[in-house]
């Protein structure tokens, strides 16, 4: 019976291991490249995008996440996947000035954004 739940858990949790596998394979592409920031910043977003894209556990129990909820969550790792990708690349090939505004500006935005969020949700 404990076994069971362990798998259960295992197979639940498992695509949070993409995340940091991601990161550690972008690392080391990165440093054998000498760009290891850009290595990690692609390996993370390759790590969002393969965690957003497994297909979707077993039957929703009592309890479970709705699918909206697991539709918008999805959508958010897959946006934030393809940014981190486009700004590890970015780093490289882009020229320096264009980051320099770029980053920030849609930092304060997805902070907005946030901010915005929170309010719809209490009022």
């Amino acid at each position: 019976m404990a076994n069971d739940d362990k798998k259960s858990d295992r197979r639940r949790h498992g695509w949070h291991a993409f995340i940091p596998a991601g990161v550690l394979i972008g690392l080391g592409i990165g440093l054998l490249t000498g760009f290891p920031g850009s290595g990690v910043l692609i390996g993370l977003g390759l790590g969002f995008l393969a965690a957003a894209l497994m297909p979707p556990e077993e039957p929703a129990a009592a309890g479970a996440p709705s699918p909206s909820f697991m539709k918008r969550k999805n959508m958010v790792m897959l946006l934030l996947g393809v940014f981190m990708i486009v700004l590890g690349i970015g780093i490289v090939f882009a020229p320096p000035n264009f980051w320099t505004y770029a980053v920030p500006a849609f930092l304060i935005l997805i902070g907005i954004w946030f901010v915005l969020r929170g309010f719809r949700g209490h009022t």
